[in-house]
């Protein structure tokens, strides 16, 4: 859409945080041009802004000031996908935004039974020049992005499970596919990692409910998964929500190997340095 947009009408949601267990409710709220997306919380406000975009372990963190959102990325997804550019986000209960079911599906339906509503001003547009990386080499992860005409991701992801193994897609952003083929997607873990997150404090509110699990001889779950490539399209929807936290839209090319938020984190900060002017 060349104009900015907000919803049309308030909604809430109500749940518990993945990793501090605590409920809380996230009120979304209709914002004027050149809002963004704002999180308005106990402790002040937080732009949803690469700038403040703080931690990607286990989860994107946002902080300014003394106030800090947790785990934002699925909420961001679903307002990326949707093509939602300003909002007030009141976070109450807790600094976690719920984690619902651990895919962005309830977040995509209820903003579009909010509605939208197009705004006076012209959305920014950035298209990339030039190649740029993220990467860890001595993980054999990295993040590219090159010239593209409109936003592609291309995501490959290697795991030594069964159930998951080698799995590869390709993305084109365009209106309803976030909803289609991207929202269902649910976050995951491992088996073995469980107790060691749990002693630093994380997971608290996780369960097979809210996440995908694996276990040596595959998915935990008994439901399964909702995707044969379940897992990739959860990685394009983490980066998504990272793309959210700029100020523009974005026309470029996305290859990722294994890559995840921090990687995600490091790559909005080198395109917001160089295209933010």
């Amino acid at each position: 859409m060349p104009f900015q947009t907000t919803l049309k009408n308030e909604c809430f949601f109500t749940g518990i945080g993945l990793h501090n267990g605590v409920k809380s409710t996230l009120r979304l709220m209709p914002a004027k041009a050149g809002t963004g997306i704002l999180f308005l919380t106990d402790k002040g406000p937080v732009k949803a802004s690469y700038e403040n975009a703080v931690d990607g372990t286990y989860a994107l963190t946002l902080s300014s000031g003394k106030a800090c959102v947790r785990t934002s990325e699925h909420i961001l997804a679903a307002l990326y996908g949707a093509g939602v550019d300003n909002l007030f986000c009141e976070l109450t209960g807790s600094e976690e935004v719920p984690i619902l079911d651990g895919s962005a599906m309830e977040f995509s339906k209820v903003i579009q039974k909010a509605g939208f509503k197009t705004l006076p001003e012209k959305r920014k547009e950035v298209s990339i020049q030039e190649d740029l990386l993220t990467a860890e080499p001595e993980a054999g992860r990295f993040l590219k992005v090159e010239s593209a005409k409109e936003l592609e991701i291309r995501y490959y992801a290697s795991y030594d499970n069964p159930g998951i193994g080698a799995k590869y897609r390709e993305f084109t952003l365009s209106p309803g596919k976030f909803i289609n083929e991207i929202a269902k997607a649910r976050t995951f873990g491992w088996v073995e990692q469980v107790k060691e997150q749990k002693k630093l404090g994380l997971i608290k509110g996780g369960s097979i409910k809210n996440a995908v699990l694996f276990g040596a001889k595959g998915v935990v779950n008994k439901e399964g998964l909702r995707y044969k490539d379940e897992i990739v399209r959860h990685k394009i929807m983490d980066l998504l929500g990272a793309l959210a936290m700029l100020p523009f839209s974005i026309k470029g090319r996305f290859t990722a190997f294994k890559s995840g938020h921090n990687l995600d984190i490091k790559m909005i900060k080198k395109i917001g340095g160089i295209y933010d002017r």
